[in-house]
């Protein structure tokens, strides 16, 4: 599966699931929060929706001792440009079975938001 079919299918799952949660009268994050973001982007698929990891995502936390906002965002807009120039990157690639999407067409304020959330886990 290509990695925008990836994204897509990602995208659809947590739509499908939010709208469950809303049919059942359970409540989720705010519409435009940033969980709502991280969900609805399909990052929860792969890294867990508390950002602990899986077995196909490492875990979110801690990444403000490597990451700063501007080159998170960077980094979520053309992931394998930072895999390919950083072995830390290239390694951790290498441990799991799905590759970081890109977001490049993702809107600025969206991947900013979701940066923020990432740096404060």
């Amino acid at each position: 599966m290509t990695a925008s079919r990836s994204v897509s299918a990602s995208f659809a799952i947590a739509v499908a699931a939010a709208l469950a949660l809303v049919a059942c009268g359970a409540s989720g994050p705010a519409p435009g929060s940033a969980e709502a973001i991280y969900l609805g982007m399909g990052c929860a698929k792969c890294h867990g929706p508390a950002r602990e990891g899986q077995k196909s995502g490492p875990a979110l936390a801690g990444l403000g001792e490597r990451w700063d906002e501007d080159t998170l965002v960077a980094y979520l807009r053309d992931p394998q440009t930072f895999v390919e120039s950083n072995p830390r990157l290239k390694y951790l690639d290498e441990q799991y079975p799905i590759a970081m999407p890109a977001y490049a067409e993702a809107p600025e304020a969206d991947l900013r938001e979701l940066a923020r959330l990432m740096l404060d886990s």
